[in-house]
Order: structure tokens, then C-alpha cells, then sequence
């Protein structure tokens, strides 16, 4: 269908005069139903006019060409659109004003193109812009013919609110000489004529590479090679047509369709290009195997909803899981489950590519859903989509094609109707935006890049000079400290140092080109690696794994070990003893390593370091740093030693109750105390040989401890036993001592005196058996289970504060799940326990207020996929 169409204002234009009568088209429409699809449906007027060039689009047309009068306010101010589409004969403009019949619904495909009609009552949006709507078609026959609808005879009939059933459109045939008249009224007339007259000979084609960011192949338009048109006219401009911002309309439209790329769009001469962005990209995804989605999760609707109140709605939901399937011939894809091929890219910006005045050119960042050739969802950036990463998402754009939801969208086709495939399609997108969210939050993105230079433009040759003789000095003889340089991959020492002195000496900022997040060994918070002159924080440190969560707090992170290794150059360069630079960095390194426990949500990470660490023999120093960790993390009071002849530390238990009679030499006499000492071996077990029990044992006796622990990946079967009970040593595998931590993050914090138990056990089998049962007494014991509180959880959201009373949950679980013995206390140690495995879901105030951020199902999911990440990396040491 080829269209234009001209909106001029006051008086009857030329336009709507020309012709001979021939027959009439009748017409059953009111005013309320106008009213409510223009004006209600269609967000803005620019929306409305999008519609005239839609269906340009689905009438075949190569090229449109609009035309606005420049001053919208001027009495015979015009609008027209022309296109060289199929334009309409008789029986198709009939069938134009057969309002809410298309006979597009029975042919989705025509011209080799899917179509975007099907409601037949797009053309209705114009009444919001006009009070007449005139159009002006030559069809194959040759005939050109006029049909003029004057939306004031309805608006002014009495009874408008009914339906109007006597209306007759008048069907004129027009001589060419008529046309030409008539164009000389309209907005553009002479530019108009000249296309029809050529048959849009020197009309610009359109750029297929504009069509890329959406993928897929482009149509096979089947084009009839006449030379039929389509002219629409609105004139009678009302007070919304006037307010119509060209500017504007050509921002939406670059924006809303990128069907451009087949279609040439002008107004006023000037031809649309689809809207890019031009700021840089970070990373980019391929809408296909690229993203490697290979399942999607949506939650299942539950039996006999309507009969269920909310809270048992919510407890009785499940997920269920559905394969992807994706492909690379003929163009990259995914295969969505009742949606079918979907194409296109997600893309994340290095700068934030939101803000501004998204309502008036549509939004920059956010999914961008293309359903043929024209873009859905503009006023709706999120897809429906909720709690999104803001920072992430200011960075995020997804442009997607998917001609499958075509079938659920509404009349005004830029919302839909809510079914099962719009879950999938809401579930793929969320699933996109978490890859480039995961990407957006990784250690590689939170370097820093160029580090010297940002230092010296901000701070002056000052912040480097230090680094740089301080490096040069460690090269030429030893580094001063240890744990302060890496020195890995460097052949020779003599060839580096003159290197080092002879790039940093014209450009200091030379000396620093990064700081970046990695794993360091020897458990250290951060390293200057000379070897590509890079400040290395240690992603494994517990302080950084307890502020590391989102990529604002590693940034932070990155600048706080920065700072600190900086600082200790300086002190260095200035002359502090390297021996109290020493212990000045041990202590920080205790403060930053009791902060994170404080925050007691390190206990699986803090397991999962030990089962990593227990055969790096290479570097032993790593396993007693975790193991010290580790026992502080169960409640011990931890003194670290080390050293030749010397154990790794005193652990020291102290109990709330007085356990010991107090003497002068010792006031507070403590539960007991042990000392401890740690065996890694690149092996499954350490021999008993370089165990060293009578050392161990020594060790005891001298620091006048009523036990001694040794801990390694596995022990020699043999006389261990027996000279393990003769020097009071017990011996425990790294991942029994993991189980430990797991416990207290499942169940709480487990009693000192329980723990001492523990002491009595010489043969690590028998830890191990002991490790099982006290499990099996811990589940037994605790009277409220993770599975009841979820539960009260679900009965109480919605209905109470987001903050909630221990007392509150205990008496939901008694008198409304039949629990009859839980208290407030089971509640408060349960959550402590939560809080340590998902700290962001769930949380308890020094008041004994519980914060939950999260549903319950998602609380559930959380604490699974935690514990099982844990027995994961426990398997995977055990199969090394």
C-alpha cells in the first residue's frame, strides 16, 4: 500500500475536493472508541504518525517521503506521507475502512516481508493529530481515487458516544491534472509531485548495515515494478497535531524503526538513519551461540490458583527449567521455546549511556525489543523487568529481534498480553543482562588501567619517586620486607634494575601500569609485581572476599591496597626500619582479616581457600594463614607465631561461664587452649615422618597448652594413632575442618565446650566419625529447620514491615505452622547462620532486627547453590 497523507488545518483544501464521485464506502465507527484508541493508546503524537509509516512498510514500499509544514500553527498547515508501495483500489480501500477487520491477519507475509498490521485500526491513530484524514492512491490499474474521512461529522453527532452506523466515505477518482492542483496546498506539494512524477526514480535506498545491530537476514521484497503510490494527507490540524515536534519525530522514528535499513525514510528531505550509539564498547555478545544461553528458568503456575490465598500461592510455586537451543546458519540465533529465532547483540558500554530526555528521542540503554522492523518497547526500557543492577545497567544495551511475540502484542502494539512466552522472553533477557552484568563486575574490569599516569596527573612526581628507588634497591640487593614485591619472572636481576631505572627516570609514571585483582599464594592483601610494574590485590584475602561483592567495593578495594602498598614504599624510602614496617603491616593485615570475620560472612570462602591450600606445599605459609583464619571463624581466640622451632599459633577457647578456678598467674583462665600447626602436601596425605609429633608435642608443653591440633590434607596410616594419643596431638584432614565451618554456617555457631570434644580424638578417622555424628546432633537439636522458617517467611511477606521481629517469626512458626517449641533465640541463631551464607538476601541488626531482601524461594536457592559450591570444590580436591 502506497500512502500519503496531509494535514492541513482550517479551511477544505484542494486535496479534499478533487475527483469525481463514483461510489461510497460505508463506515460504522463512534467517537468514544476513537477517543479512547488515539488518545489513550498512543503515547504521544509522534507514535500516532509512526503508524502511517508502518503501513508503508507493510504495503511493499522502498521508500517514504514525509512532509510537516514548517509553521504547524499557520490554518492550512499540512502533514502528508507518500510512498511507492502496492497502493489500494477500490476494494482495498473498502477493506482500509473496514474498521477492526485486516486482511493482513489471513497474509503475514506479503511482498516478501512480514507484515506489522493486523488489528486494521492503525490508521484510526490519526485522529488524534487531525480533523481530516484524506488518501490518495494510484493502484495498478491505473486509477487514482480519493477517500476523504472528516473525523468532525462524527465529532459533532449528538449520540457520539454510540456507534455511528450510517456513516458513507465517498470514493472519488482523480484526473492527474486534479492531483497537481491539489498539491499545491499541501506541505512539500512540489517535492511530492516530483517523486510521483518519476516514480521515486532519485529516492536515497536505504543502508542495509543499519539493520546489524538486530541481526537476521534482511527481507526479499517482491516489488511489482508499477508505478502505484500511496498519499496521505492530514489537514484540520488539531491542538496535539500542532504540538507535534520535528525534532522529536525524527529521534523516535530513527529510534523506533530500524526497518530503515530496508526502507528509506525521509522528512522534509532529510533521510532517517537508524539510531547508534557512538560511545566506546567494553564487551560485546552476538545474539547466538556467543552467549552460550543453554537453558532458561520460569516459574511454574500453581494448580487451582484462584482457591489459594497469596502466601500458599507463593509457598506452592516452582521453576521449571527449559532447554535453548542456538545456531549459526543462516545468521546467529537463539531458538527460544514458544517464541522461535531471536537475533541481534547486547552490548556493554565503557561510560553510562543513560540519562537525558529518553521520553522525547527514546531510551539509549536497556533492552531495545524489535518485533518487524519496529521497536516495542521504547517507553519501556526494562521489558517489565525488575530490581536491575543500576550500575551495570546505565552501561547496558540489548537490541533483540523477535518477530515471534508479534502473536501477544495488544492493539497499540507496544504492550503485551501477559502469557507464558513473554516469562521465556522476560527470563532470556534477564538472563543477557546478568552475562554482561557478571562480565561488567569482574576482576579483569576493575583494573585500573594507566595507574602511574592517573597518580602523577592527580598527585605529582611524589607519589611514584619513592617506588621507583625502593624497586631499584630490592633489585640490587634483596627486597627489604617480604610479602611487599613478586619477583616471579624475572631472569636477571641486573638486566631488570637498569631497565626499571631507564623507563621511569624521563616518565615516572612508568613505574605503575595497572592494578588488578588476582590470587596470591601466600595469602598476602596486595603485591607490587615487578616484573610488568603492577599492583596486584589478592582477590583470595578475606578482607578483600568480604568487600569484593559488587564492582563499586572492588574499585574501592583497588584503591585501598593501592594506598597501602604506596604508603609502605614511602615509609620505606623515608627510612622506617624495614623490621617495624614489618610488623606494622602484619597488624593491618590481623586488622583487615578480624573485620572480615566480624562481618562473619566468610565462612565457605574461608573453606574453600583451606581445600586449595592444603597441597600448595610450595608456599606452606598460605595454609597457616587460612588454617588461623579457619579456627578464629569457630570461635577461638587465635595468637599467630611461626617461625623456625615454633608452632603456627595458640588457639585459646573461652567460655561465657567461669571454666577454671582463676589463680594470680592467670585471672582469666580460659576453657582450654591448644596449639596448632599445619601440613600442606602436594600429596593426599602428609607422611608421619614430617609430621614432627614429639616437636608438635614440645610445642605444647611450652606454651602450657592442654592440646596440640595438626592439620594437613590426609595422614599415613600406620603407628599414628598411637604416638598421636601419646603426645596429646590430634590430627584433622583440612576438609573435616571445612565441614566444621560449613556447620557453623548452616547451624550456627557450634559451643567451645562441644568443640573440645574434638581433643579426645588421636586417629583422623575418628575426627572424621566424630565430624558426622556431631552433625547428626546439630540437625537434631535445632528445633527451627531452614525449611519452617522459609516457610513463615512466605506467610508473613506483604503483610508486615520489611523489617521483622524475632518474636514475630518464632510465633508464626508455633501457632500458624505447628512448631510448638521454637523461640526467639532458635529465630535469632538461625538467622546468624543465614546471614553468614547469603549476606545479601538476609541480614540481623545489633537489635536483633531481621532485614530480608529477597523471597523466600530465592533465600532457598541462595543457601543451595552456596552449599553446594562448597562440596563442589571439596570433590574437586579430593579427585586432584
Amino acid at each position: 500500500m502506497n500512502t500519503l497523507v496531509v494535514l492541513p488545518i482550517e479551511p477544505a483544501i484542494a486535496a479534499e475536493s478533487i475527483g469525481d464521485s463514483k461510489s461510497r464506502i460505508p463506515v460504522e465507527i463512534s467517537t468514544r472508541f476513537l477517543e479512547h484508541f488515539s488518545e489513550q493508546l498512543y503515547s504521544s503524537p509522534q507514535k500516532a504518525f509512526e503508524e502511517l509509516i508502518s503501513n508503508s512498510w507493510d504495503a511493499g514500499a522502498n521508500v517514504v517521503d514525509v512532509r510537516i509544514a514548517n509553521d504547524l500553527t499557520a490554518t492550512d498547515a499540512s502533514m502528508a506521507v507518500l510512498d511507492n508501495g502496492v497502493s489500494m483500489d477500490e476494494a482495498g480501500l473498502r477493506a482500509l475502512w473496514h474498521i477492526a477487520f485486516s486482511p493482513k491477519r489471513d497474509l503475514p507475509v506479503q511482498h516478501g516481508r512480514r507484515v506489522v498490521g493486523k488489528f486494521g485500526i492503525g490508521k484510526l491513530a490519526t485522529y488524534v493529530l487531525a480533523s481530516r484524514l484524506t488518501y490518495i492512491c494510484k493502484a495498478a490499474d491505473g486509477i487514482i481515487r480519493r477517500v476523504t474521512m472528516d473525523y468532525g461529522s462524527i465529532d459533532g453527532l449528538a449520540d457520539s458516544d454510540k456507534l455511528v452506523s450510517q456513516l458513507d466515505l465517498e470514493l472519488f477518482e482523480v484526473a492527474e491534472s486534479d492531483l497537481e492542483a491539489a498539491l499545491g496546498s499541501v506541505a512539500g506539494g512540489a517535492q511530492l509531485l516530483e517523486l510521483i512524477r518519476t516514480n521515486f526514480k532519485d529516492a536515497t535506498p536505504g543502508d542495509p548495515a543499519s539493520n546489524e545491530d538486530f541481526g537476521a537476514q534482511l527481507s526479499d521484497l517482491v516489488r511489482s515494478g508499477g508505478d502505484t503510490w500511496t498519499l496521505v494527507i492530514l489537514s484540520g490540524l488539531k491542538q496535539t497535531g500542532r504540538e507535534l515536534k520535528l525534532g522529536v519525530l525524527k529521534r523516535m522514528l530513527e529510534a523506533a524503526l530500524p526497518l530503515s535499513s530496508e526502507m528509506t525514510i525521509r522528512i522534509n528531505g532529510e533521510v532517517l538513519q537508524p539510531s547508534k550509539l557512538v560511545s566506546p564498547v567494553s564487551k560485546e555478545w552476538i545474539i547466538g551461540p556467543d552467549l552460550n544461553i543453554t537453558e532458561l528458568e520460569i516459574d511454574r503456575p500453581v494448580d487451582d490458583e484462584d482457591d489459594l490465598d497469596a502466601s500458599e500461592v507463593k509457598a506452592a510455586k516452582a521453576y521449571e527449567t527449559l532447554k535453548v537451543t542456538s545456531g549459526l546458519d543462516p545468521y546467529p540465533y537463539v531458538d527460544l521455546p514458544e517464541i522461535g529465532r531471536v537475533t541481534g547483540r547486547v552490548k556493554l558500554y565503557v561510560d553510562k549511556i543513560s540519562g537525558g530526555k529518553s521520553e522525547e528521542r527514546g531510551s539509549s540503554n536497556g533492552f531495545l525489543v524489535n518485533v518487524l522492523g519496529r521497536v516495542v518497547n521504547q517507553s519501556d526500557p526494562s521489558f517489565g523487568a525488575e530490581n536491575l543492577s543500576h550500575a551495570a545497567w546505565a552501561r547496558f544495551r540489548m537490541t533483540v529481534r523477535a518477530d515471534g511475540l508479534n502473536s501477544f502484542l495488544n492493539t497499540n502494539r507496544e504492550q503485551f498480553r501477559e502469557q507464558r512466552a513473554l516469562k521465556i522472553f522476560r527470563s532470556f533477557l534477564r538472563k543477557a543482562f546478568n552475562i554482561a552484568r557478571s562480565n561488567y563486575d569482574s576482576d579483569a574490569n576493575v583494573e585500573m588501567p594507566d595507574g602511574g599516569d592517573l597518580l602523577v596527573k592527580s598527585l605529582g612526581v611524589l607519589s611514584l619517586a619513592p617506588l621507583r628507588s625502593v624497586v631499584s634497591e630490592a633489585l640490587r640487593t634483596q627486597p627489604p620486607i617480604p610479602g611487599l614485591f613478586d619477583e616471579t619472572g624475572i631472569d636477571d636481576r641486573d638486566q631488570k634494575r637498569e631497565d626499571w631505572r631507564k623507563n621511569t627516570a624521563d616518565h615516572i609514571q612508568n613505574a605503575l601500569s595497572k592494578v588488578k585483582y588476582e590470587r596470591l599464594d601466600d595469602g598476602s592483601f596486595v603485591k607490587f609485581r615487578i616484573a610488568d610494574n603492577t599492583i596486584v590485590v589478592n582477590r583470595d584475602h578475606p578482607f578483600v572476599a568480604e568487600h569484593s561483592r559488587t564492582k563499586a567495593e572492588k574499585e574501592l578495594m583497588r584503591t585501598v591496597a593501592m594506598v597501602n602498598l604506596l604508603s609502605d614504599v614511602f615509609a620505606l624510602e623515608n627510612g622506617v626500619e624495614p623490621s617495624k614496617l614489618h610488623d606494622v603491616r602484619e597488624y593491618r593485615d590481623q586488622l583487615m582479616r578480624f573485620r572480615a570475620l566480624q562481618r562473619r560472612q566468610s565462612g565457605t570462602h574461608i573453606a574453600q581457600i583451606l581445600l586449595n591450600a592444603q597441597h600448595n606445599s610450595a608456599n606452606s605459609r598460605e595454609l597457616e594463614v587460612v588454617l588461623a583464619d579457619a579456627l578464629r571463624y569457630l570461635g577461638f581466640q587465635v595468637k599467630e607465631i611461626g617461625g623456625s622451632g615454633e608452632p603456627e599459633g595458640i588457639a585459646t577457647a573461652y567460655s561465657f561461664s567461669q571454666a577454671r578456678t582463676p589463680t594470680d598467674d592467670d585471672p582469666k583462665p580460659p576453657l582450654y587452649k591448644f596449639t596448632y600447626d599445619a601440613k600442606s602436601s602436594k600429596h593426599e596425605t602428609a607422611k608421619t615422618g614430617n609430621l614432627s609429633l614429639d616437636g608438635i608435642n614440645e610445642h605444647r608443653l611450652r606454651y602450657k597448652a592442654d592440646y596440640a591440633l595438626v592439620v594437613a590434607p590426609g595422614f599415613e596410616a600406620g603407628a599414628l594413632p598411637t604416638r598421636a594419643e601419646q603426645q596429646k596431638v590430634s590430627p584433622i584432614r583440612a576438609r573435616d575442618l571445612g565441614r566444621l565451618l560449613e556447620y557453623t554456617v548452616e547451624y550456627g555457631a557450634i559451643p567451645l565446650d562441644v568443640l573440645a570434644n574434638l581433643f579426645q580424638k588421636h586417629h583422623p578417622d575418628d575426627v572424621t566419625s566424630w565430624i558426622d555424628e556431631l552433625e547428626a546432633s546439630l540437625k537434631k537439636s535445632r528445633k527451627l529447620t531452614i525449611d519452617v522458617f522459609l516457610k513463615a517467611l512466605e506467610i508473613l511477606r506483604g503483610k508486615v514491615p520489611d523489617v521483622l521481629a524475632p518474636s514475630l517469626i518464632s510465633f508464626t512458626c508455633r501457632e500458624v505452622l505447628g512448631v510448638a517449641t521454637v523461640v526467639d533465640q532458635d529465630v535469632i541463631r538461625l538467622i546468624k547462620g543465614l546471614s553468614i551464607l547469603v549476606p545479601d538476601l538476609i541480614g540481623i541488626d545489633d537489635n536483633d532486627r531481621i532485614v530480608v531482601n529477597a523471597s523466600s524461594e530465592r533465600v532457598a536457592a541462595a543457601v543451595s547453590a552456596q552449599l553446594e559450591k562448597l562440596q563442589n570444590a571439596e570433590g574437586a580436591t579430593e579427585g586432584e
